[in-house]
Order: structure tokens, then sequence, then C-alpha cells
């Protein structure tokens, strides 16, 4: 089962497992039985190899395998498994590798690997062009508003009506003060005051 990860060929697999999962979201509803369900979508499928390094180029196809990992960047995968080949590319997600005193010459390696999705191109710009016009329109009609006194030219200050008014009456109260002495007599026929 040849297997090759950013043109490395991993020659000495012994293992592959797939996970494939779907992503649902659970809703509790008050008041009813259960939860409602909804499926957004499903994750990444993620591969599990394990294999082992060994022979004359066991240290540069570790380390070059390393590089891969710590690139976190998208590399191209391809498998044959029972006949048929895969080509997609992949994360690196995960590196193990650990050694067993029992076998010094090789170095055993785990890798968790992850479908790479593109991510989609994000959506054109609105246009705010009919808009900002429209701001503008309104800020030139207030600006009119504001200045229309001034366009308008020398107002009169405005000031208390009353005022001028109040000594007008000085003169009636000075002819009037007379008739009081004068109209004693009637106001007790009449009984007033």
């Amino acid at each position: 089962m040849p297997v090759e990860l950013a043109g490395i060929r991993l020659e000495h697999i012994h293992k592959i497992k797939t996970l494939e999962s779907t992503a649902f979201v659970r809703h509790r509803i008050p008041g009813l039985e259960g939860n409602v369900v909804q499926d957004i979508g499903r994750d990444s499928v993620q591969l599990q190899i394990e294999g082992i390094f060994y022979g004359a180029t066991l240290q540069e196809d570790m380390e070059t395998l390393r590089d891969v990992y710590k690139a976190r960047e998208p590399v191209d995968f391809l498998a044959e498994i029972i006949g048929q080949a895969y080509f997609g590319q992949i994360i690196l997600e995960r590196f193990q590798v650990f050694q067993a005193a029992k076998d010094p010459d090789q170095f055993n390696f785990v890798l968790t690997l992850a479908e790479y999705v593109e991510p989609p191109e994000p959506e054109a710009a609105p246009d705010f062009s009919a808009i900002d016009q429209n701001i503008l329109d309104e800020a030139q009609a207030f600006m009119d508003i504001a200045t229309l006194p001034d366009m308008l030219g020398s107002i009169p200050e405005v000031t208390n009506p009353i005022a001028p008014l109040s000594s007008s009456m000085d003169e009636v109260n000075k002819a009037t003060e007379k008739l009081e002495a004068a109209t004693t007599g009637l106001k007790t026929v009449f009984g007033i005051g």
C-alpha cells in the first residue's frame, strides 16, 4: 500500500485508520421530549498512519517529514489502497516518533492527517456609493439650513415687548386719581366697597 505525502514516499506502513464524522448541533426546546438535531455538514476526514523509518535514509526521511509538519501548510497526498488510488490535499496535524530499545536502528511513527478544504472566496464588498451620496446630500441640506440666518442679512434683536408699554399707563393713572374721591358717595349708595 504505497503512500506519498508531500513527495515523501512512506514505504513501511503497517496500519491506516480513518475517522469520518458528521457535525451535529443539538437544540433543547423546553417542553419537548428529546432534542432537535441539526446537521451542519461533516468534519474533515482524518487518517492515522502508523509505520516505521529504518535503513540508510532513516534520519533524512524523518527530518523531511518533520519539516512538513512544522510548515503547517496543505500538502499533496497520494495513496493506493486496495487497488484504488486517492489523491487530495491534507494538513499534517500530528507527528509522533518513538524508538524502542530492542530496535535501535528504526523509528516508529504515527501521523494524523486531516483533509484540507480550500476556504471559500470572500464575497465582493457591497457598493456603498449610493449611500455615501445620500449622506453628502443630507449634510449639504443641513448646512443650507444652518446658514439660512446669514443669508437673510441682519435681523433685529428680539426684546421684551411689554417693557415699552409699562410707562404708557402713567398718564391714565394721573388723570383718574381724583375720580376715587368723587365716586365715594356713589359707592356707599350702591353698597360697593
